[in-house]
Parts: structure tokens; C-alpha cells; sequence
């Protein structure tokens, strides 16, 4: 874009992220800033992590390359922290009104159908006065046939072409309002507030005409769906005072209904439909940006084939991608999950086939044949598209929610995306790229022999000729011990699990097995490891549950993984479920008994913790007297000078207001942390900001002995034999025991058992280390602590 220096003469700049971040390079590399008497100047960093004047004026302009710099002692392309671009994001998020709304949140099922009423307002000033007549807004935004200044229809057409006719969307053109200030005065408010000033005097201006606003069609919450405010002038600083922008106004209400999202554009000759049509994206379709914000998470792998991420071409922008059209019900999506032949697929004609990750239903592939023509015909290449797609994911990270599969293996180069005849003709497990899932499991997807560039294009999808085609799929866990469905240590379960045959030929005589994998494969006896599903016909879903026992020794948090697999002979299918063995504690606000389970972040096992919470969970001991213990094996919060931005409280008490054990974050490890409060409990408070989040933590609570607890040595109770012992304890006991467990002498827990009805059982901890133990014998009206002595 072009900018005026103080001097008036022009320099073209690019511009990199959005309207809640942007940063400016010169042609030649540099970042460039606005020192404090408006010159755009080379930046430097500064040691607060801001981008300053290094007090060199930039002068280059497109076309003359004697006008560029490649002499400067700066470093090019220099960004500040993400930690610092995320706090100016929440700043500016507070000026636009999106404190609550988040930009790139996941993308939900939103039908968009039928006749869409928008209202657009067109604004001028003393300073910059409107020349374009009212007449043409009214034409670019409604007329079906329009066509001005080499535009491909209008925002109504836009929007009927890609929606297959679903949507009508017209708008209600007022203006022009003159603003009573000069732009000049508007721009150089902060950011956002002369657009919103503006929006709220030209709405009660259009409500003094007798308007009547419920008139517009009004989102769930009545809001107005999509509110265009267009005006004139040009600021003079990128993301700052009137610069354009997407933001939330709710002070203005009138016949029932009020003001919500809004768009800035600009009102300037020649009206171009790509930045409207990408707006408006984000309020009647709520569709998030899909192209990147910063540069940290790498390239954002889909360019100029998205109407959210770079749009094409400024008259004829393409359509959006066809997770975003699918979502609002338009064309038709063909499930090709089991399909087993040759597809043929029409370009252009709102159809993609789904293939989808039937252990998580919220990843899938979208296969889509696309040719550089009508909307499509600024997209970068054409042939095959093939879209990664994971509601579950973000498009700010490695972890696309929206991803397009490149051919050729580079997603910065989206030339050569497009899968066909001669470049990249097969897509599956052993190519490159692959057709892995996120986590890198192989997706059974196959995609080959595809054809040439065609409008009309063929590829095989399946096993190629007919056949049954197996599928697996993970229920539950049911029949543990204590039927709370976790696997804990020393309970068996049945692992209950579906299988399934979507081919196109019955199965022959058919097994499932079930195979203990990994580093932990010991801690699991499979006790029924083949089970025999006979012949699956088509279509036809079975069955099976395979019993496994968890060893007594296994520590909490041990991650198990079983193998399933299914063959006739002939075909097979197999996937593997890990389980995390002990009963998980996911951090919320919530208050817990327990004396075993795992603790986690917000994120489990798998997943980082959350942006923007505040939780408090509180852990109390089973039985009085005992003590909360909570053993960290990992901690990963974002760090900070005092643990500024996110942070693990621990308090020593059953409240926030409990002494303060202490204050965590980074990936120190709080190690073992016991109460010492009279109830027994530990609370835990976590807070994390709006930006950068660590992997969370991980930890063990178990119960520990009180110190004053004494030793019993009652034979009324129990008696033990022999003590000491090489391993291996029995207990003789009076009262059925219902409980025992050991600990160490460090307060771990290294067995547990529930003997029901078995008054001679035995304990077997051979595995450990010479020493002292203590066991605790609780039975349903006593908490006996005695020791155990292991020799050798």
C-alpha cells in the first residue's frame, strides 16, 4: 500500500497481520515504524520489546529499485515477541469491542440460507469529501448484474454465486452521512473510537428517518447480522486511529433490536468487492481469518484458494474454502469413508468428498476438483485440492484447523498445490506429503491414479477393486472394579469396541485380537486376546469386548496402549487407544475426595492448557486424618518474571485463602508437595492470559500417613506373615479388610488392592527396594497403619 510521508511524497509499504496487529516492511525487507513526527523510518528494537525509529527516513517506491536499502546495519523482517503482540492484540481487541469475541475461535455448523438484509452506511467529511454517487454503493452491493470498474458482480451476486443460489443477500444503502469532525480529527483518536463515534451518530441519524431496524435480519442474540460502515478518507497509519477494521459496537438499540459487528471499508473510487466479501465472511458466514498473524507457526499453507486468507483477486475474489461453505449448508459434501472404486469429480459445482477420522468425527479430509475459472479463477493452481481439516485445531498454529495439502510438498509455494496427471498423481500413507492424521497415525486414506486437469476428474479412492473394508472403532470402558471407568492399578475391565464392515463384499471368517504395545505393555495381561467375530457382512456393525487386568504395580499416570486388530485372512484393519492408567483429575472449579488419581491442566493428557481461564480445584483426603500429597513428573506454564502471565497457585489448605505454598511457573517442577493443613487438603489455583500457553502438568495425588499416626501392632486386627520378607506379605485378619495399600518411606504409593470377602490375601511388593514400608489396612469402620519390612 501506498503512504504519504510528511513532505507529501508516497512510499509503498507491505503489511503483515491483521487489524488487531500489523506490522510494515519496506520493499527492501526492512520494518519500518512512524517516529513521533509521522516519517516512516527503518525500526529498531528497543529494550522493552517495542519497534522504534532507528531515525532513517524510508523512501522506496514500487518500480525503482535505486529507492531500496540494502546497506542498513537493522536486521530485516524484525518482529517483537509473540507475548508482545498478543498483549497489543488484547488491547486492540479491547477497542474494537472483542474483548469477548475471539478471532480464530473453531468453526461451528452455522446455516446461512435464504434472504440476508444488511445495512450499509457511506460516510464522507469536510476534509474528504464522498465522490463516488450513493447510487453506485447501492449498485455494489445489491445489483445482480452489475459489473462497474471490472468488477465480477456485486456482494448480493458474491454471494448467491457461492452459496449455489442458498443465500440473497442485499443491503440497505444510506448516505452519505457527513461526519462532524474532519478525518483528519477522527484519526487521531485511538484506534477504532472515531469509526465507532461515527457508527453511533449514523445510526441514530438513519433512526431519525423513521427507519425501522428490525426490519434487517437480526442474529440469535438480536443483534443486527451485518452492519458495512464505508467511508472516505485514508489513515494515516497502519492498525491505528481510522484504519480499517472489523469490530463490535452494542450502544446503539432501536425497535427491539441493537447494533453487534460492524466492517469499515473503504468508500473510495473504484469500489472492489474482495475485502467487503471477506467481512462480511466474518458476520453472516462467522467465518474466522485462516491465513497467519505472525510468521512464528510458519506459512499458512493456503493463500489465494481461500476467501478468509488471501482472497484473489480484488474484483473477483475467490469462494471460501469448503469446511467454511459445508458448515453453512451449502452444496454437498459425499462421505467417502469407506468407498472402494473410482470417483469422478465435477469441478467447480459445490461438491467435495469427506473423509473422516472415525475415532475423532472432528478431523477429516475434504477432496474438492477446482479449475481457474468463474470464482475460481484467481485461485493459484487447479486440479485436485486436497483440505486437512480439524475443528479442533487453530490456524495460529502448526496445527491447522483449516490446512490445504500441497503436492508439492511446500506450503509457501501454492503453484504447484493441486494433485494431477503428471505432478503428484497418488495422496496415502507412504507418500509426500501423506495422508497421516495430526497425530501422525496412518488415516487409511488413499487417493491415486488421479487424472488429468479436467472439469470432469477421476481418481480411485479405497482398495481399488471390490472388497470388504474393515473399520474399528473404541466405546468404552465398563465392568472396572469400582465402575467409576477409569483403569486404575490392580482392576481389571472390558474394553468394549465395534467393528464394522463397509465394503462392498462380505468378510470372510473374521478375528479381533487385542495386543498390549509399547514401552508399558507389561503393566497389561490381555485375558481374552482373540475373539471371534465370524463372517461381517455388509454394512453390518458387531461387538466385541476384550478383558484386561492392569498390574497392582502400575504407577498412576503410566500411559498403556492396546492394538486392535481385525482380519479374515485376506483384509485386515487395525488402530491403537492409549489409556492413562489411574483416575484423571482435569483442572476446573471443582472440589475432589480422592486419595488416587492423576492431575491434570485444562488440557489432559494430550492437549495444552487454555488461553483466558481462571480455575480453582480443591482435593480433600478420603478418610480423616490423612494428608493430600501431590507429586509433579512435569510443568510447562508459560514464564515470566513473578509468574506475571500464567500461573499454578498452591495453597495448603482447602481455600484460596489457605496459606500459599507457593507460586509456579516455567518448568521448574513443584516436585512433592504435602498438606500439612488440619483437613488435609490442597487447593490449586491456576490463571492463564490472553497469549502463549505451555504444555501444563502432569502430577500424581496420592494420601500420605499423618506423622503422628502411630504404629499398630493390635493382633485383635490383623496379623502379618512374614515380616520382614523377601516380597511377599499375607495378611491374617479378624475384620475383611476392604482396602490396603503401601507406601514408601518418601510417602509414594506402590500398592493397592480391594480384597472383597478374601480375609487372607496377600500383598506382593518384591519389585521394590529393601527398606521400610508403611501399610494401611482400612476396612469399613477402622484406618490401621502398621510396617512392612522388605530383606532380601
Amino acid at each position: 500500500m501506498s503512504f504519504k510521508q510528511p513532505d507529501g511524497s508516497l512510499v509503498d509499504v507491505k503489511l503483515f497481520g491483521t487489524e488487531n496487529y500489523m506490522r510494515a516492511e519496506g520493499l527492501d525487507g526492512y520494518t519500518l515504524v512512524r517516529d513521533d513526527n509521522g516519517w516512516i523510518c527503518y525500526a529498531v528494537l528497543s529494550g522493552d520489546d517495542r519497534l522504534v525509529s532507528g531515525g532513517i527516513v524510508y523512501r522506496g517506491t514500487k518500480g525503482n529499485t535505486a529507492s531500496l536499502r540494502s546497506d542498513l546495519p537493522y536486521t530485516k523482517h524484525l518482529d517483537i515477541t509473540e507475548k508482545s503482540r498478543y498483549s497489543i492484540t488484547a488491547g486492540k481487541n479491547k477497542q474494537l469491542g472483542l474483548e469477548k469475541k475471539t478471532s480464530n475461535a473453531k468453526t461451528a455448523w452455522h446455516p446461512v440460507s435464504g434472504n440476508i438484509k444488511g445495512l450499509c452506511i457511506v460516510v464522507d467529511f469536510s476534509d474528504e469529501t464522498g465522490t463516488v454517487p450513493i447510487s453506485e454503493f447501492a449498485d455494489f452491493c445489491n445489483d445482480i448484474n452489475y459489473s462497474n470498474n471490472g468488477n465480477n458482480g456485486s456482494l448480493r451476486t458474491y454471494y448467491s454465486d457461492v452459496s449455489g443460489g442458498i443465500v440473497d443477500y442485499e443491503n440497505v444503502v444510506y448516505g452519505y452521512y457527513r461526519a462532524p469532525l474532519t478525518f483528519a480529527e477522527y484519526d487521531a483518536m485511538p484506534y477504532a473510537q472515531g469509526a465507532q463515534e461515527i457508527l453511533g451518530l449514523a445510526l441514530a441519524w438513519i433512526e431519525s428517518t423513521g427507519f425501522d431496524f428490525s426490519t434487517l435480519t437480526i442474529n440469535d442474540d438480536g443483534t443486527i447480522m451485518a452492519i458495512n460502515l464505508m467511508y472516505t478518507g485514508y489513515a494515516q497509519n497502519w492498525a491505528e486511529g481510522m484504519w480499517w477494521h472489523m469490530g463490535y459496537y452494542p450502544n446503539f438499540s432501536a425497535d427491539g433490536v441493537s447494533s453487534g459487528d460492524y466492517n469499515c471499508s473503504p468508500a473510495f473510487f473504484p469500489l472492489t468487492l474482495s475485502t467487503v466479501c471477506h467481512e462480511n465472511g466474518h458476520m453472516i458466514g462467522k467465518w474466522p481469518d485462516t491465513y497467519k498473524y505472525t510468521s512464528t507457526t510458519g506459512p499458512d499453507g493456503i493463500g489465494n484458494f481461500d476467501l478468509m486468507c488471501w482472497s484473489g483477486d480484488d474484483f473477483n475474489p475467490v469462494p471460501p474454502n469448503p469446511h467454511f461453505w459445508s458448515n453453512a449448508g451449502w452444496g454437498n459434501v459425499v462421505n467417502v469413508t469407506y468407498f472402494n472404486g473410482v470417483n469422478t469429480d465435477t469441478c467447480n459445482n459445490l461438491t467435495c468428498y469427506k473423509y473422516i477420522n472415525t475415532a475423532d468425527t472432528s478431523e477429516f479430509f475434504l477432496l474438492e476438483n477446482m479449475r481457474q475459472t468463474g470464482r475460481y479463477t484467481f485461485i493459484p493452481d487447479e486440479g485436485l485440492a486436497i483440505w486437512h481439516i480439524d475443528r479442533n485445531g487453530d490456524n495460529q498454529t502448526t496445527h491447522h484447523e483449516v490446512y490445504l495439502e500441497h503436492a508439492n510438498n511446500n506450503n509457501d509455494d501454492h503453484y504447484d498445490a493441486c494433485f494431477h496427471l503428471g505432478f503428484n498423481e497418488e495422496f496415502g500413507h507412504t507418500t509426500t506429503p501423506n495422508s497421516n492424521f495430526y497425530s501422525n497415525s496412518a488415516s487409511g486414506l488413499r487417493v491415486w491414479d488421479i487424472g488429468v486437469v479436467s472439469n470432469i476428474m477421476t481418481y480411485k479412492l479405497g482398495a481399488g477393486t471390490a472388497a470388504p473394508t474393515f473399520s474399528l472403532s473404541y466405546v468404552n470402558l465398563t465392568g472396572d472394579d469400582n465402575s467409576n471407568g477409569f483403569p486404575e492399578p490392580g482392576e481389571s475391565a472390558d474394553i468394549n469396541i465395534t467393528a464394522s464392515n463397509f465394503g462392498q463384499l462380505n468378510s470372510g471368517t473374521s478375528t479381533i485380537t487385542c495386543t498390549a504395545t509399547g514401552a508399558n505393555s507389561g503393566y497389561v495381561t490381555v485375558n481374552t486376546p482373540t475373539i471371534n467375530a465370524g463372517v461381517i457382512n455388509v454394512s453390518q456393525t458387531v461387538n466385541a469386548a476384550h478383558n484386561i487386568t492392569i498390574s497392582a504395580a502400575t504407577p498412576l499416570g503410566t500411559v498403556i496402549a492396546l492394538t486392535f486388530q481385525i482380519s479374515d485372512g485376506t483384509y485386515s484393519a487395525a488402530f491403537t487407544k492409549q489409556f492413562v492408567v489411574g483416575v484423571e483429575i482435569i483442572m476446573g472449579d471443582q472440589q475432589i475426595t480422592t486419595c488416587s488419581a492423576v492431575f491434570y491442566d485444562q488440557g489432559g493428557p494430550s492437549s495444552s492448557y487454555h488461553d483466558n481461564t481462571d480455575y480453582t480445584t480443591t482435593v480433600f483426603p478420603t478418610a480423616a486424618g490423612e494428608k493430600i500429597q501431590v507429586a509433579f513428573s512435569s510443568l510447562d506454564i508459560e514464564d515470566y518474571t513473578n509468574c506475571g502471565y500464567d500461573f499454578l497457585k498452591i495453597y495448603n489448605g482447602p481455600s484460596t485463602t489457605s496459606a500459599l505454598i507457593g507460586k509456579y511457573c516455567g518448568t521448574t517442577s513443584p516436585g512433592t508437595i504435602t498438606s500439612t493443613d488440619a483437613t488435609g487438603a490442597l487447593t490449586f489455583e491456576f490463571h492463564s492470559d490472553e497469549g502463549v500457553t505451555g504444555t501444563g502438568w502432569e502430577a500424581v495425588i496420592s494420601c500420605a500417613w499423618p506423622t503422628s499416626a502411630g504404629i499398630s501392632d493390635n493382633e485383635n486386627f490383623f496379623e502379618i506373615y512374614p515380616n520382614p520378607s523377601s516380597g511377599k506379605f499375607q495378611i491374617k485378619t479378624n475384620a475383611v479388610p476392604t482396602e490396603l495399600i503401601v507406601y514408601n518411606v518418601m510417602g509414594e504409593e506402590v500398592f493397592r488392592t480391594t480384597t472383597a470377602g478374601e480375609q487372607n490375601p496377600v500383598i506382593d511388593i518384591s519389585g521394590q527396594a529393601e527398606g521400610v514400608y508403611l501399610l494401611r489396612v482400612r476396612t469399613e469402620s477402622e484406618l490401621i497403619n502398621t510396617s512392612l519390612v522388605l530383606v532380601r
